[in-house]
């Protein structure tokens, strides 16, 4: 059987008209790269981080103490399982000890910025740091 395949001198005519041709920018390119660069103008943040302020310290969605973020301390904290060592140093905060059973919050690492929490739920222990730009609470889950 006989295979049919191509001849070159076709390919060669390919080629030479693809090299004539300069490349050109056309309208839609443009289009698709000003659509690329607004979407990601949109999803940077605008605007400074805000600054973390305070840690408070929640038990049963009650305020039980407040701390500047900027002085090193050991707080310990009364939970409904035992008692907690919560430490503040270097603008950081974490969970030392816990008389919890899994010691989850203590796993959890240290938190810096403004609305992020450690949560103890066995000590119903709640730690968040709040900014100074923003004291209002969103909710209270019951």
């Amino acid at each position: 059987m006989k295979s049919i395949s191509p001849m070159p001198h076709q390919f060669n005519s390919v080629n030479e008209s693809l090299r004539r041709r300069p490349r050109t920018f056309a309208p839609l390119d443009a289009l698709v790269i000003l659509f690329i660069i607004v979407a990601a103008g949109i999803t940077l943040p605008v605007g400074s981080k805000p600054a973390p302020a305070k840690v408070v310290i929640f038990r049963d969605n009650r305020v039980v103490a407040d701390y500047s973020i900027d002085c090193n301390r050991t707080v310990r904290v009364n939970g409904a399982v035992g008692p907690m060592e919560i430490v503040i140093k270097n603008r950081r905060v974490f969970v030392a000890r816990s008389s919890c059973p899994h010691g989850i919050c203590m796993k959890s690492g240290p938190i810096e910025r403004p609305h992020r929490q450690i949560v103890c739920a066995p000590n119903h222990i709640m730690v968040t740091i709040t900014s100074s730009e923003d004291d209002s609470i969103d909710a209270i889950a019951r």
